[in-house]
Protein backbone atom coordinates (compact mmCIF):
# COMPACT_ATOMS: atom_id res chain seq x y z
CA UNK A 1 0.00 0.00 0.00
CA UNK A 2 1.46 3.37 -0.92
CA UNK A 3 2.26 6.09 1.56
CA UNK A 4 -0.28 8.38 0.30
CA UNK A 5 -3.27 5.35 -0.46
CA UNK A 6 -2.50 4.75 3.54
CA UNK A 7 -2.65 8.39 4.29
CA UNK A 8 -5.92 9.21 2.86
CA UNK A 9 -7.06 5.62 4.28
CA UNK A 10 -6.43 7.26 7.63
CA UNK A 11 -8.10 11.04 6.92
CA UNK A 12 -11.45 8.82 5.81
CA UNK A 13 -11.80 6.69 8.64
CA UNK A 14 -11.00 9.71 11.22
CA UNK A 15 -13.45 11.93 9.04
CA UNK A 16 -16.05 8.75 9.01
CA UNK A 17 -15.85 8.29 12.73
CA UNK A 18 -16.33 11.78 13.17
CA UNK A 19 -19.43 11.90 11.52
CA UNK A 20 -20.76 8.33 13.64
CA UNK A 21 -19.98 9.82 16.36
CA UNK A 22 -21.94 12.54 15.82
CA UNK A 23 -24.72 10.31 14.82
CA UNK A 24 -24.60 8.40 17.76
CA UNK A 25 -24.86 12.32 19.97
CA UNK A 26 -28.14 13.12 17.83
CA UNK A 27 -29.92 9.61 18.92
CA UNK A 28 -29.17 10.79 22.39
CA UNK A 29 -30.44 14.26 21.93
CA UNK A 30 -33.67 12.90 20.25
CA UNK A 31 -34.26 10.55 22.51
CA UNK A 32 -34.09 13.28 25.40
CA UNK A 33 -37.45 14.87 23.81
CA UNK A 34 -35.72 18.37 24.76
CA UNK A 35 -34.61 19.16 21.36
CA UNK A 36 -30.95 18.79 19.22
CA UNK A 37 -28.56 21.06 18.17
CA UNK A 38 -29.85 23.91 15.52
CA UNK A 39 -28.28 22.68 13.15
CA UNK A 40 -30.18 19.03 13.31
CA UNK A 41 -33.46 20.71 14.45
CA UNK A 42 -35.07 21.13 11.35
CA UNK A 43 -34.75 17.48 10.63
CA UNK A 44 -35.92 16.14 14.08
CA UNK A 45 -39.16 18.36 14.10
CA UNK A 46 -39.64 16.48 10.04
CA UNK A 47 -38.82 13.15 11.83
CA UNK A 48 -41.32 13.65 14.25
CA UNK A 49 -44.28 15.18 12.11
CA UNK A 50 -43.33 12.37 9.64
CA UNK A 51 -42.27 9.30 11.63
CA UNK A 52 -39.70 9.02 8.81
CA UNK A 53 -36.15 7.67 9.56
CA UNK A 54 -34.21 10.39 11.43
CA UNK A 55 -31.36 9.89 8.86
CA UNK A 56 -33.47 10.17 6.02
CA UNK A 57 -35.10 13.25 7.35
CA UNK A 58 -31.39 14.48 8.31
CA UNK A 59 -30.30 13.81 4.72
CA UNK A 60 -33.53 15.36 3.15
CA UNK A 61 -33.10 18.58 5.41
CA UNK A 62 -29.45 18.92 4.70
CA UNK A 63 -29.82 18.78 1.05
CA UNK A 64 -32.26 21.61 1.39
CA UNK A 65 -29.56 23.86 3.72
CA UNK A 66 -27.34 22.81 -0.03
CA UNK A 67 -29.93 24.58 -1.97
CA UNK A 68 -29.83 27.50 0.03
CA UNK A 69 -26.67 27.51 -0.43
CA UNK A 70 -27.08 28.07 -4.27
CA UNK A 71 -29.80 30.93 -3.67
CA UNK A 72 -27.53 33.10 -1.87
CA UNK A 73 -24.37 32.14 -3.31
CA UNK A 74 -25.65 31.98 -7.00
CA UNK A 75 -22.69 32.05 -9.28
CA UNK A 76 -20.31 31.90 -6.81
CA UNK A 77 -21.30 27.97 -5.94
CA UNK A 78 -18.96 26.29 -7.58
CA UNK A 79 -19.91 22.59 -8.34
CA UNK A 80 -17.77 21.05 -5.94
CA UNK A 81 -19.46 22.09 -3.53
CA UNK A 82 -22.34 19.67 -4.24
CA UNK A 83 -19.97 16.94 -2.84
CA UNK A 84 -21.57 18.12 0.17
CA UNK A 85 -24.54 15.85 -0.70
CA UNK A 86 -22.31 13.08 -0.39
CA UNK A 87 -21.77 14.00 3.35
CA UNK A 88 -25.21 14.65 3.84
CA UNK A 89 -26.10 10.88 2.72
CA UNK A 90 -23.26 9.29 4.49
CA UNK A 91 -24.03 11.51 7.99
CA UNK A 92 -27.80 10.23 7.48
CA UNK A 93 -27.07 6.86 6.92
CA UNK A 94 -24.90 6.69 9.97
CA UNK A 95 -27.85 8.50 11.76
CA UNK A 96 -30.50 5.75 10.64
CA UNK A 97 -27.53 2.90 11.47
CA UNK A 98 -26.81 4.59 15.20
CA UNK A 99 -30.75 4.98 15.40
CA UNK A 100 -30.80 0.67 15.07
CA UNK A 101 -27.90 0.24 17.56
CA UNK A 102 -29.40 2.00 20.59
CA UNK A 103 -33.18 0.71 19.93
CA UNK A 104 -33.16 -0.99 22.94
CA UNK A 105 -32.16 2.50 24.67
CA UNK A 106 -35.79 3.30 26.25
CA UNK A 107 -37.53 6.78 25.99
CA UNK A 108 -37.04 8.74 29.01
CA UNK A 109 -40.29 10.11 30.74
CA UNK A 110 -39.09 11.89 33.77
CA UNK A 111 -37.70 15.31 33.04
CA UNK A 112 -34.24 14.30 35.08
CA UNK A 113 -33.83 11.39 32.70
CA UNK A 114 -34.31 13.50 29.82
CA UNK A 115 -31.91 16.08 31.03
CA UNK A 116 -29.33 13.17 31.29
CA UNK A 117 -29.77 11.95 28.00
CA UNK A 118 -29.21 15.49 26.42
CA UNK A 119 -26.04 16.10 28.75
CA UNK A 120 -24.89 12.46 27.50
CA UNK A 121 -25.37 13.67 23.91
CA UNK A 122 -23.02 17.16 24.06
CA UNK A 123 -20.01 15.75 24.43
CA UNK A 124 -20.39 13.00 21.73
CA UNK A 125 -21.45 15.61 19.17
CA UNK A 126 -18.42 18.00 20.33
CA UNK A 127 -15.86 14.46 19.89
CA UNK A 128 -18.04 13.54 16.85
CA UNK A 129 -17.51 17.60 15.41
CA UNK A 130 -13.77 17.54 16.41
CA UNK A 131 -13.20 14.17 14.78
CA UNK A 132 -15.11 14.76 11.43
CA UNK A 133 -12.98 18.78 11.27
CA UNK A 134 -9.77 17.41 11.76
CA UNK A 135 -9.11 16.05 7.76
CA UNK A 136 -10.44 18.87 6.21
CA UNK A 137 -12.49 16.59 3.89
CA UNK A 138 -16.04 17.33 2.83
CA UNK A 139 -18.13 20.04 5.16
CA UNK A 140 -21.06 19.40 6.12
CA UNK A 141 -24.28 21.33 4.68
CA UNK A 142 -24.44 22.71 8.56
CA UNK A 143 -21.06 24.09 8.00
CA UNK A 144 -21.51 25.34 4.26
CA UNK A 145 -24.27 26.91 4.86
CA UNK A 146 -22.64 29.34 7.68
CA UNK A 147 -19.74 29.54 5.01
CA UNK A 148 -21.90 30.43 2.43
CA UNK A 149 -23.09 33.33 4.45
CA UNK A 150 -19.75 34.55 5.71
CA UNK A 151 -18.90 34.67 1.98
CA UNK A 152 -21.67 37.23 0.80
CA UNK A 153 -21.84 39.23 3.85
CA UNK A 154 -17.86 39.04 4.66
CA UNK A 155 -18.52 38.50 8.64
CA UNK A 156 -16.44 35.81 10.49
CA UNK A 157 -17.58 32.81 9.91
CA UNK A 158 -18.47 32.14 13.56
CA UNK A 159 -20.71 35.22 13.54
CA UNK A 160 -22.63 33.58 10.39
CA UNK A 161 -22.74 30.32 12.22
CA UNK A 162 -24.92 32.36 15.26
CA UNK A 163 -26.76 33.70 12.34
CA UNK A 164 -27.31 30.11 10.91
CA UNK A 165 -28.21 28.32 14.14
CA UNK A 166 -31.07 31.15 14.64
CA UNK A 167 -32.56 31.18 11.48
CA UNK A 168 -33.09 27.11 11.48
CA UNK A 169 -34.45 27.70 15.10
CA UNK A 170 -36.75 30.18 14.36
CA UNK A 171 -37.93 28.01 11.08
CA UNK A 172 -38.16 24.89 13.08
CA UNK A 173 -40.40 26.44 15.93
CA UNK A 174 -42.60 27.81 13.35
CA UNK A 175 -42.69 24.50 11.60
CA UNK A 176 -43.64 22.93 15.30
CA UNK A 177 -46.00 25.47 15.80
CA UNK A 178 -48.08 25.33 12.81
CA UNK A 179 -48.03 21.17 12.87
CA UNK A 180 -48.49 20.27 16.40
CA UNK A 181 -49.76 23.89 18.39
CA UNK A 182 -46.60 23.18 20.83
CA UNK A 183 -42.75 23.18 20.56
CA UNK A 184 -41.90 19.10 19.34
CA UNK A 185 -38.50 18.71 17.92
CA UNK A 186 -36.73 22.36 19.00
CA UNK A 187 -36.97 22.57 22.68
CA UNK A 188 -34.95 23.78 25.98
CA UNK A 189 -31.91 21.31 24.93
CA UNK A 190 -31.70 23.08 20.97
CA UNK A 191 -30.36 25.97 23.31
CA UNK A 192 -28.09 24.20 25.55
CA UNK A 193 -26.67 22.58 22.66
CA UNK A 194 -25.87 25.56 20.79
CA UNK A 195 -24.42 27.25 23.69
CA UNK A 196 -22.34 24.38 24.73
CA UNK A 197 -21.04 21.63 22.17
CA UNK A 198 -18.76 24.23 20.64
CA UNK A 199 -17.24 24.63 24.12
CA UNK A 200 -16.75 21.01 24.88
CA UNK A 201 -15.49 20.57 21.56
CA UNK A 202 -12.46 23.08 22.58
CA UNK A 203 -11.72 21.57 25.98
CA UNK A 204 -11.41 18.45 23.55
CA UNK A 205 -9.22 20.17 21.51
CA UNK A 206 -6.67 20.90 23.98
CA UNK A 207 -5.95 17.36 25.01
CA UNK A 208 -6.76 15.38 22.18
CA UNK A 209 -6.62 17.17 18.52
CA UNK A 210 -2.40 17.75 18.81
CA UNK A 211 -2.47 13.41 18.43
CA UNK A 212 -5.41 13.52 15.70
CA UNK A 213 -3.63 16.01 13.45
CA UNK A 214 -0.23 14.76 13.50
CA UNK A 215 -2.07 11.18 12.80
CA UNK A 216 -3.77 12.72 9.46
CA UNK A 217 -0.99 14.65 8.88
CA UNK A 218 -2.55 18.34 8.74
CA UNK A 219 -1.28 21.47 10.37
CA UNK A 220 -3.59 22.96 12.87
CA UNK A 221 -5.38 26.17 11.76
CA UNK A 222 -3.24 28.63 13.54
CA UNK A 223 -0.21 26.59 12.19
CA UNK A 224 -1.67 26.83 8.25
CA UNK A 225 -1.97 30.68 9.14
CA UNK A 226 1.61 30.92 10.33
CA UNK A 227 3.64 29.25 7.90
CA UNK A 228 5.92 30.79 6.24
CA UNK A 229 9.14 29.78 3.17
CA UNK A 230 11.75 28.48 5.50
CA UNK A 231 14.87 30.77 4.29
CA UNK A 232 18.55 28.76 4.11
CA UNK A 233 20.39 29.45 7.68
CA UNK A 234 23.30 30.28 7.12
CA UNK A 235 25.86 32.05 9.29
CA UNK A 236 25.58 35.56 8.38
CA UNK A 237 26.54 36.93 11.91
CA UNK A 238 22.69 38.50 12.35
CA UNK A 239 22.02 38.95 15.88
CA UNK A 240 18.35 39.46 16.51
CA UNK A 241 17.11 39.58 20.31
CA UNK A 242 14.33 39.27 21.90
CA UNK A 243 13.27 40.61 25.07
CA UNK A 244 10.30 38.97 27.31
CA UNK A 245 9.83 41.31 30.71
CA UNK A 246 7.86 41.06 33.77
CA UNK A 247 5.37 44.72 34.35
CA UNK A 248 7.67 47.07 35.85
CA UNK A 249 10.70 45.30 35.63
CA UNK A 250 12.09 48.11 32.88
CA UNK A 251 12.33 45.75 30.30
CA UNK A 252 11.56 48.66 27.79
CA UNK A 253 13.86 50.77 29.05
CA UNK A 254 16.86 48.23 28.54
CA UNK A 255 15.83 46.70 25.62
CA UNK A 256 15.63 50.67 24.15
CA UNK A 257 19.24 51.39 25.34
CA UNK A 258 20.32 48.11 24.29
CA UNK A 259 19.05 48.85 20.68
CA UNK A 260 21.05 52.43 20.80
CA UNK A 261 24.34 50.49 21.87
CA UNK A 262 23.90 48.51 19.34
CA UNK A 263 23.35 50.69 16.52
CA UNK A 264 20.18 48.32 16.17
CA UNK A 265 16.39 48.70 15.25
CA UNK A 266 14.21 48.55 18.08
CA UNK A 267 10.61 46.99 17.84
CA UNK A 268 7.94 47.23 21.05
CA UNK A 269 4.75 49.57 19.96
CA UNK A 270 6.19 49.84 15.86
CA UNK A 271 5.09 46.34 15.73
CA UNK A 272 1.18 47.62 16.13
CA UNK A 273 1.08 48.95 13.09
CA UNK A 274 2.69 46.13 10.74
CA UNK A 275 0.17 43.77 12.89
CA UNK A 276 -2.57 45.96 11.52
CA UNK A 277 -1.76 45.31 8.02
CA UNK A 278 -1.47 41.67 7.94
CA UNK A 279 -4.04 40.65 10.28
CA UNK A 280 -6.79 42.95 9.17
CA UNK A 281 -7.67 44.05 12.65
CA UNK A 282 -7.69 47.50 14.03
CA UNK A 283 -5.36 49.45 15.72
CA UNK A 284 -7.17 49.86 18.58
CA UNK A 285 -8.12 45.97 19.10
CA UNK A 286 -4.42 45.09 18.92
CA UNK A 287 -3.58 47.51 21.47
CA UNK A 288 -6.15 46.32 23.73
CA UNK A 289 -5.49 42.83 23.20
CA UNK A 290 -2.45 42.01 22.55
CA UNK A 291 -0.65 39.82 25.22
CA UNK A 292 -3.28 39.88 27.09
CA UNK A 293 -6.43 37.37 27.50
CA UNK A 294 -8.87 36.16 29.49
CA UNK A 295 -9.11 33.17 31.27
CA UNK A 296 -9.24 29.62 29.45
CA UNK A 297 -12.94 28.44 30.41
CA UNK A 298 -13.62 32.07 29.93
CA UNK A 299 -11.61 32.65 26.65
CA UNK A 300 -13.06 28.61 25.33
CA UNK A 301 -16.23 30.25 25.86
CA UNK A 302 -16.30 33.23 24.37
CA UNK A 303 -14.52 31.75 21.24
CA UNK A 304 -16.36 28.50 20.71
CA UNK A 305 -18.05 29.24 17.44
CA UNK A 306 -14.67 29.57 15.81
CA UNK A 307 -13.91 26.38 16.84
CA UNK A 308 -16.81 24.53 14.87
CA UNK A 309 -15.03 25.33 11.42
CA UNK A 310 -11.26 24.94 9.53
CA UNK A 311 -11.61 28.09 7.60
CA UNK A 312 -12.13 30.72 10.48
CA UNK A 313 -9.71 31.61 13.46
CA UNK A 314 -10.91 33.86 16.00
CA UNK A 315 -9.71 37.69 16.93
CA UNK A 316 -6.61 36.75 18.86
CA UNK A 317 -5.30 33.69 16.67
CA UNK A 318 -5.96 36.01 13.99
CA UNK A 319 -3.99 38.81 15.72
CA UNK A 320 -1.08 36.02 16.93
CA UNK A 321 -0.44 34.41 13.33
CA UNK A 322 0.23 38.24 12.43
CA UNK A 323 2.72 38.69 14.70
CA UNK A 324 4.38 35.33 14.18
CA UNK A 325 4.97 36.76 10.79
CA UNK A 326 5.54 39.95 11.25
CA UNK A 327 8.59 39.25 13.46
CA UNK A 328 9.94 35.92 11.24
CA UNK A 329 10.24 38.49 8.47
CA UNK A 330 11.72 41.15 10.37
CA UNK A 331 14.14 38.46 11.49
CA UNK A 332 14.73 37.48 8.23
CA UNK A 333 15.14 41.40 7.10
CA UNK A 334 17.10 43.02 9.52
CA UNK A 335 20.60 41.98 10.65
CA UNK A 336 20.33 43.74 14.11
CA UNK A 337 17.31 44.00 15.91
CA UNK A 338 15.87 44.28 19.33
CA UNK A 339 12.44 42.99 19.60
CA UNK A 340 10.24 43.29 23.18
CA UNK A 341 7.46 40.85 24.13
CA UNK A 342 4.69 39.39 22.13
CA UNK A 343 5.94 35.92 22.40
CA UNK A 344 9.04 36.66 20.42
CA UNK A 345 11.24 34.80 21.99
CA UNK A 346 9.28 31.86 21.15
CA UNK A 347 8.53 32.68 17.92
CA UNK A 348 11.98 32.90 16.96
CA UNK A 349 13.20 30.02 19.24
CA UNK A 350 14.58 27.91 17.06
CA UNK A 351 16.36 30.86 14.74
CA UNK A 352 19.99 30.44 15.21
CA UNK A 353 20.21 34.22 15.31
CA UNK A 354 18.17 34.87 18.34
CA UNK A 355 19.54 36.07 21.81
CA UNK A 356 16.32 35.23 24.19
CA UNK A 357 16.53 37.78 27.04
CA UNK A 358 14.05 37.26 30.67
CA UNK A 359 13.94 40.98 32.46
CA UNK A 360 12.83 40.21 35.92
CA UNK A 361 12.55 41.72 39.40
CA UNK A 362 11.42 41.28 43.23
CA UNK A 363 7.62 42.45 43.07
CA UNK A 364 8.39 44.97 45.79
CA UNK A 365 10.73 46.92 44.04
CA UNK A 366 9.01 46.75 40.75
CA UNK A 367 5.75 47.70 42.88
CA UNK A 368 7.20 50.38 44.07
CA UNK A 369 8.91 52.02 40.73
CA UNK A 370 5.51 51.43 39.01
CA UNK A 371 3.68 53.44 41.49
CA UNK A 372 5.96 56.12 41.23
CA UNK A 373 6.08 56.46 37.41
CA UNK A 374 2.11 56.14 36.98
CA UNK A 375 1.70 58.20 40.37
CA UNK A 376 -0.63 55.93 42.49
CA UNK A 377 -0.19 54.06 45.85
CA UNK A 378 1.91 50.67 45.88
CA UNK A 379 -1.05 48.84 46.28
CA UNK A 380 -2.83 49.76 43.54
CA UNK A 381 0.72 49.30 41.46
CA UNK A 382 0.92 45.86 42.62
CA UNK A 383 -2.57 44.98 41.61
CA UNK A 384 -2.04 45.97 37.96
CA UNK A 385 1.56 44.31 38.07
CA UNK A 386 -0.47 40.94 39.08
CA UNK A 387 -3.19 41.43 36.59
CA UNK A 388 -0.73 42.53 33.30
CA UNK A 389 1.58 39.86 34.14
CA UNK A 390 -1.37 36.93 34.58
CA UNK A 391 -2.83 38.42 31.13
CA UNK A 392 0.73 37.99 29.70
CA UNK A 393 1.54 34.35 31.27
CA UNK A 394 -1.96 33.11 30.09
CA UNK A 395 -1.45 34.81 26.40
CA UNK A 396 1.60 33.19 26.35
CA UNK A 397 0.70 30.00 27.96
CA UNK A 398 -1.97 29.83 25.08
CA UNK A 399 -0.13 30.52 22.34
CA UNK A 400 3.74 28.80 23.76
CA UNK A 401 2.24 25.81 25.21
CA UNK A 402 4.83 26.47 28.31
CA UNK A 403 5.23 28.58 30.99
CA UNK A 404 6.25 32.36 30.16
CA UNK A 405 9.19 33.29 32.25
CA UNK A 406 10.71 29.12 32.65
CA UNK A 407 14.31 30.05 32.62
CA UNK A 408 15.59 27.13 30.48
CA UNK A 409 14.21 28.83 27.07
CA UNK A 410 16.66 31.85 27.71
CA UNK A 411 19.77 32.36 27.19
CA UNK A 412 20.07 35.37 29.68
CA UNK A 413 18.23 36.24 32.69
CA UNK A 414 18.54 39.54 34.36
CA UNK A 415 17.52 40.88 38.07
CA UNK A 416 17.18 44.73 37.52
CA UNK A 417 16.55 45.24 40.94
CA UNK A 418 20.25 44.27 41.40
CA UNK A 419 22.00 45.80 38.36
CA UNK A 420 19.50 48.21 37.17
CA UNK A 421 19.19 49.58 33.86
CA UNK A 422 22.67 50.27 32.84
CA UNK A 423 24.47 47.48 34.57
CA UNK A 424 21.90 45.39 32.95
CA UNK A 425 22.40 46.74 29.45
CA UNK A 426 26.45 46.27 30.22
CA UNK A 427 25.64 42.56 30.90
CA UNK A 428 24.12 42.13 27.95
CA UNK A 429 26.23 43.60 26.07
CA UNK A 430 28.81 41.50 27.84
CA UNK A 431 27.12 38.38 27.19
CA UNK A 432 26.64 38.67 23.50
CA UNK A 433 30.33 39.42 22.94
CA UNK A 434 31.12 36.13 24.74
CA UNK A 435 28.20 34.46 22.53
CA UNK A 436 30.08 35.91 19.21
CA UNK A 437 33.66 34.50 19.96
CA UNK A 438 31.91 30.98 20.76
Amino acid sequence: MSKKLLLYGKRGLIYVLGLFIMAIGVVFSVKSALGVSPVTCLANVVHQISAVDMGVCTTATYCFYILIEVVILRRDFKPAMLLQIVASTIFGMLVSFATKLFVFLPAPEMYIMRLVYLLCSIPIVALGVMLYLTPQILPTPGEGLSIAISKKTGKSVANCKMITDCCLVVLSVIVSLIFFGKLVGVREGTVISALTVGFVMKRFQRSLQPALLKFVERDSKLEAATKMEEAAVLDTGKLIITISREYGSEGYEIGKRLAERLGAEFFDEQLVELEAKESGLSVDFIKNHEQAMSHGIIYDFMTAGYAMYNTDLPPLEKLFAAQTKVIRSLAAEKDVAVIVGRCSDYILYNDPNSFRIFIHANPKYRAKRLAERLKVSENEAMRKMEKTDSARGRYYRHFAGREWGDMKYYNLAIDTEKFGVDASVDLIMEAIELRRKV
